[in-house]
């Protein structure tokens, strides 16, 4: 359980610094998130190299407009946090990083209408002059909202997940073990 709020807490801290307060999208690249979520797990050397590895299939995955084909942040927390908590193969790992992506771009972009439908009020509000409140706002919202279903997610994946996918993993055929591996 603390293993999953530590990661939960990176995808949090990420989504603060480069959505919200930075802009930049430096610190949700997979070779910073999976870097300190091997700290925080307990076991840097993994995390960086899977960092490294991942980090290298998302540098060719390009954003164009607001469609994004995969979320490297999150996949990378929990690839890296299964190889650690598992003590499964680096590989293996990697090999999950861009089907989780998908998955949680996927949730991603269905939260977006629902954010959507807050239009009115941010309107209002930036209307109504009171700078200060709304920018206030924007902020919390952001910090806390804006992600919400990604930190449900991430949260549930690593406390309750890990073994699941852990028992699924090991059920594998060889042959399809040595093709995960290939792949990554």
């Amino acid at each position: 359980m603390i293993a999953a709020l530590k990661c939960t807490l990176v995808l949090w801290l990420y989504g603060l610094f480069d959505t919200t307060l930075n802009c930049w999208g430096v610190f949700q690249r997979p070779i910073v998130a999976g870097t300190l979520t091997g700290l925080l797990l307990g076991d840097l050397k993994t995390g960086v190299i899977m960092a490294t590895t991942i980090e290298g299939i998302y540098m060719g995955v390009s954003n164009i407009g607001a469609s994004a084909p995969s979320e490297p942040c999150s996949a990378t927390i929990i690839s890296v946090a299964f190889t650690i908590l598992t003590g499964a193969d680096i590989t293996a790992g990697i090999a999950l990083a861009v089907p989780i992506g998908t998955l949680m771009q996927q949730v991603s972009n269905m939260w977006m209408p629902i954010l959507g439908t807050l239009a009115p009020y941010w309107e209002n509000l930036a209307a109504s002059g009171n700078t200060r409140k709304y920018k206030l706002q924007v902020l919390l919202f952001d910090a806390f909202l804006g992600r919400f279903p990604t930190y449900v997610i991430m949260f549930l994946s690593v406390a309750f997940g890990i073994e699941g996918l852990q028992a699924l993993y090991a059920k594998f055929p060889d042959w399809l073990l040595r093709g995960l591996t290939a792949t990554s």
